[in-house]
């Protein structure tokens, strides 16, 4: 028997054949996801920080926090710029409205409530894509064991005919080392599955840091803004 991996292809059974090709598949799809997700947190964290430095002359002056309104536009694929610009957004529509007369909520509660808000939406844009990392680094093992079986069963049936070489060595060692093969292809998708799963889960949790350190910055920024009042007292900060 070829030992090769187009010589084991040939002696797959139909069964070991379909489960390689659903692993090939998979790992795939994994790979293309892994691939987007790279590129969506390494844009993500750039142009964050860029946002973060764009606003900290404007945090060491409460009184200019009105005018880092539409920042945000300027760095797109920014989380942490699109959390944050909501919630300023919603300050500069609150002093708005109190100037004019026309309100006097508070404005501290509405742009955290804002930044909650969006932030929830980016989350779940971030986390895109993990949860089919996370199938495919549980499933695939048993999918190759799946194959293994039929694998084995193949080696069996050949095992029990005499016209296909029946009791000899050689047909069992064949069978089992086509039936591993299928086991060995589930756990190479499977470790580089979970290895992406882990590593954009930490990557996800670090944007997480930066949106709340920067929404709390802003929140103290607009408690400590005069014009805002004394009705902001027992505002909760972002989380």
């Amino acid at each position: 028997m070829n030992f090769t991996v187009l010589g084991l292809w040939h002696e797959m059974g139909i069964v070991a054949r379909a489960v390689v090709v659903v692993l090939i598949l998979m790992s795939m799809y994994s790979l293309g996801i892994a691939v987007e997700r790279l590129r969506t947190y390494r844009r993500g964290k750039q142009r964050s920080l860029g946002y973060v430095r764009a606003l900290a002359p404007l945090f060491a002056d409460s009184a200019k926090l009105e005018s880092a309104r539409g920042i945000e536009d300027r760095f797109p694929g920014s989380p942490v710029a699109r959390v944050v610009g909501s919630g300023v957004g919603e300050f500069a529509k609150g002093l708005q409205l109190r100037a004019a007369g026309k309100t006097n909520y508070d404005i501290v509660d509405a742009a955290v409530r804002a930044m909650e808000r969006s932030k929830d939406r980016e989350l779940a844009g971030l986390r895109r894509g993990l949860p089919v990392l996370a199938t495919v680094s549980s499933s695939a093992p048993f999918v190759g064991l799946f194959g293994t079986v039929g694998g084995i069963i193949t080696a069996f049936q050949k095992l029990a005919d005499p016209a296909k070489g029946g009791g000899g060595i050689g047909t069992v060692s064949a069978g089992i080392a086509e039936a591993l093969v299928t086991t060995a292809v589930g756990l190479g998708v499977a470790i580089v599955a979970v290895w992406f799963y882990n590593y954009f889960t930490a990557r996800v949790d670090d944007l997480i840091v930066d949106m709340d350190e920067t929404a709390s910055e802003l929140v103290d920024g607009i408690i400590k803004d005069d014009r805002v009042g004394a009705s902001t007292g027992g505002a909760r900060a972002a989380t």
